[in-house]
């Protein structure tokens, strides 16, 4: 593990990501299976990764090699580029936290629904309509239909029987073992924890700093989590990871929520990583990044790009940016 990373993404503040690479574009069916197909093809993953160094990149998301079929292409990448580029790339692990509810998954429309519903009592019902409107939301096979119709989680079913399956979060974390790992990065199942279950969330903090790492906690739902955390006291964590773009995509409950919330976290020393910054495509580098660099003043972002040229165009933009 790198001995410091705090210092490391001071220097290091745009990060690969690494969704397009196991084909999510957030811009329909026919470009993911055209991403599935290109990236299927680890000398394509390479040929980006490598083209993200140049520009001094050397920090990658990742994900949990059974995500999907190329996960674990892409983390074979990774280690190759290592030993041919003679460099340790240092990753931030996305690891789905396993909640259990009497012994079940959550079913993740309901626990969207809970948490929607948990929002429009402070926001009102514009949040249920931004959510059932969110463009990259509705990338998913009938999100609308299928949230309409989904029923919330009963509150104090959740704070008697909800459970993380411990067995499987720490093989997940085991998987990555061989790896430099900055921090590890609970998902967004994290806003669920703050909203039901803040000891859960406290339990797992623990387990993964016991396990070697540092944690940044991912967050759909920060203009929310971050008061509830804050308030809950819960420290043993650097930062968060949640969406940050001028179109205000994903951004929960509101835009200016999740500006608020990135301000104060700042202010109290937490790192912010932002994720999601062109909105999947929908703006353009320079004002995507100015947005997020100059703006909100984010510690780093997570870029996504699925070729050399869109490599080359976003880390030229954002090193600009940075040194401007």
């Amino acid at each position: 593990m790198y001995r410091d990373p705090r210092k490391m993404l001071v220097r290091h503040k745009m990060i690969l990501g690494n969704l397009p690479f196991l084909g999510i574009s957030y811009q329909g069916k026919q470009r993911d299976e055209q991403l599935r197909n290109k990236f299927s093809s680890k000398d394509e993953i390479k040929k980006v990764m490598k083209t993200a160094i140049d520009y001094d990149v050397r920090i990658f998301s990742a994900s949990a090699h059974m995500f999907n079929s190329l996960a674990q292409i892409y983390l074979q990448a990774v280690k190759e580029v290592e030993d041919e580029e003679g460099m340790d790339i240092q990753l931030i692990p996305c690891l789905d936290v396993p909640l259990r509810l009497r012994g079940r998954k959550l079913n993740d429309y309901k626990r969207w629904k809970t948490h929607v519903n948990y929002e429009s009592e402070t926001f009102g019902k514009s949040v249920t309509q931004r959510v059932l409107e969110d463009p990259i939301l509705n990338c998913r096979p009938n999100w609308k239909e299928n949230l309409q119709l989904a029923k919330p989680y009963r509150m104090k079913d959740l704070q008697r029987e909800l459970r993380i399956d411990w067995n499987l979060w720490e093989r997940n974390i085991d998987a990555f073992s061989e790896y430099h790992i900055a921090w590890i990065e609970p998902g967004s199942e994290t806003d669920f924890l703050a909203i039901s279950r803040m000891d859960l969330l406290e339990e797992l903090l623990d387990v993964t700093r016991e396990a070697g790492y540092r944690t940044l906690l991912g967050s759909h739902h920060l203009g929310v989590s971050f008061p509830l955390v804050e308030e809950g006291r819960v420290k043993r964590f650097d930062g968060y990871v949640t969406p940050v773009n001028k179109l205000g995509i994903m951004m929960f409950p509101t835009q200016k929520a999740v500006e608020n919330a990135v301000r104060k976290a700042r202010k109290q020393g937490k790192l912010i990583v932002g994720i999601k910054p062109l909105a999947g495509g929908r703006i353009k580098p320079q004002e995507a990044l100015s947005y997020v660099y100059k703006e909100i003043k984010a510690d780093a972002c997570m870029i996504g790009v699925s070729s050399v040229d869109e490599a080359k165009e976003d880390f030229e933009t954002a090193q600009k940016l940075l040194t401007s």
